[in-house]
């Protein structure tokens, strides 16, 4: 994408992690932005940031994707000001860490109804603007866990596995056209310090494996404006992908399951919902 072509990158989850990181690497692109987050989440700061150091264009609306009506608002928000969105990440998504017996109705309806249903809607109702262009791209966010039935994370790894498996067949369908589809699928993200915690208590596979938003966003873009159509950041992540292909899902689940549980964890929350109940 030209720096000199005036053109936009609407980015959701915008304000911290990945998110904000992507806006970054745009920023250093050239490319200006259009940021939305939850009310509060220092998305005006972000903006702010953004333009004084790059000299970009970066807008900003707090946004509620987990509303029906949000992601029809922001596109009609979009186009009162008349700008050209060329490039779409989806990164807007939550999760929680528990074995699904533990986790509540309300944690599960959270992750299913940002995670699949305001993605899917953002792509439909965006499609049409990003297919106007020459050139577009859209990336949506998934994860390694895509490609697990993962233990201790069970709706979050098969919500992903929609994002990873919708992306592919998204851009099957709209080969030959201006836009570029790519699916991004990073292991761990050091985004807080709770992030933090659990990836420590995965020992090897988990430091070798996570990595800071920074890179996570610098290999997304770098491969979503090449054309790949599933970046996987990290050298063990990729053999991580290859093993699915290779071992039997019988033998890998115990492996996954041991890694992610935490019986300390797992014992506080157990207590919990006792107490709650």
């Amino acid at each position: 994408m030209s720096k000199t072509e005036k053109h936009h990158a609407l980015i959701t989850g915008a304000s911290q992690g990945i998110g904000r990181a992507l806006a970054e690497e745009c920023g250093k692109r050239g490319i200006h932005t259009v940021l939305t987050a939850l009310a509060d989440s220092g998305l005006k700061e972000v903006a702010a940031a953004l333009s004084s150091r790059y000299g970009t264009e970066n807008l900003y609306r707090e946004t509620d994707l987990l509303l029906p009506e949000s992601p029809l608002g922001l596109l009609g928000w979009i186009r009162e000001r008349g700008l050209s969105i060329r490039m779409l990440i989806n990164n807007a998504g939550t999760s929680y860490f528990s074995t699904f017996d533990l986790s509540s109705m309300s944690e599960n309806e959270r992750v299913i109804e940002l995670n699949i249903t305001a993605l899917t809607r953002m792509c439909l109702l965006f499609l049409p603007e990003l297919k106007n262009h020459e050139k577009s791209y859209l990336l949506n966010v998934a994860s390694l866990a895509g490609f697990f039935p993962l233990p201790c994370k069970a709706v979050y790894a098969a919500s992903k596995a929609y994002v990873l498996n919708f992306t592919r067949a998204l851009r099957r369908e709209l080969k030959g056209s201006s836009v570029s589809i790519s699916a991004l699928c990073p292991g761990g993200v050091y985004t807080n310090e709770a992030t933090r915690q659990v990836i420590r208590s995965q020992g090897f596979f988990g430091s070798q494996s996570s990595h800071p938003p920074e890179y996570v966003a610098r290999i997304a873009m770098m491969e979503l404006l090449r054309g790949r159509a599933v970046i996987v950041p990290g050298w063990l992540n990729r053999l991580f992908r290859f093993l699915t292909t290779t071992v039997p899902t019988p033998l890998l689940i115990p492996f996954l399951y041991h890694r992610y549980y935490d019986g300390t964890y797992f014992h506080a929350r157990a207590a919990e919902t006792a107490a709650e109940s």
